[in-house]
């Protein structure tokens, strides 16, 4: 009898458990989707984190906007690039269609980042380094919210804008129709957790 007691409280549990998770985790795609691209142009400063060329080419297109309005002073940090990747490379990668002038004076290549929290923390030396005190961010939208976390842990007295990429292959909007793009949302989301405890309790 307190077995099937037990076992009834446990299906219970684990129902409630899963379903509250999957409010949280649809909570989680709302929040992806609720990403507007900065545009005010107010920060004449990029950190591009690697992941696709369309992040680097948003990134040049808002400098193009830098300098049609006469600002000056504007740098762009391309984080995580890896070791072996230069200047001549992101030169390759864009094409013909960007000033390679651009590419000489404004930009930083970050080669030692792996991951999201070093990202963040050579970002942060990149900032102390050049007195930055504000910076557009820019990443896909799905891996906004936990590189938002993670850059806020690290410096929380700077102004950082998000610049939410909407991938290409992933409808998120209709996650649900796609293994891959829950899988996706599903993943980020548990990074996303693993993320938040760890900073709640060890940073």
């Amino acid at each position: 009898m307190l077995f099937r007691i037990f076992k009834i409280f446990f299906i219970l549990f684990m129902m409630s458990t899963f379903i509250l998770f999957f409010i949280k985790l649809n909570n989680f795609k709302e929040n992806i989707l609720s990403f507007t691209k900065y545009n005010k142009k107010e920060s004449p400063n990029i950190v591009i984190l690697t992941g696709g060329t369309n992040r680097i080419k948003d990134g040049f297109k808002i400098m193009k906007d830098f300098r049609k309005s006469k600002k000056s002073n504007y740098k762009i940090l391309v984080s995580g690039t890896g070791i072996g990747f230069t200047k001549n490379s992101l030169k390759n990668q864009l094409g013909s269609n960007f000033d390679p002038k651009l590419i000489q004076c404004c930009i930083d290549l970050d080669k030692v980042s792996k991951n999201t929290i070093t990202n963040a923390s050579e970002t942060f030396k990149w900032t102390q380094k050049n007195d930055i005190k504000e910076f557009i961010l820019i990443t896909s939208n799905y891996h906004m919210p936990r590189a938002y976390l993670e850059f806020k842990n690290i410096m929380p007295n700077l102004k950082i804008h998000k610049y939410g990429i909407t991938p290409k292959n992933h409808d998120i909007e209709n996650w649900l129709n796609s293994y891959q793009t829950f899988g996706l949302v599903f993943t980020e989301y548990c990074k996303y957790i693993v993320a938040s405890l760890r900073i709640k309790f060890f940073s």
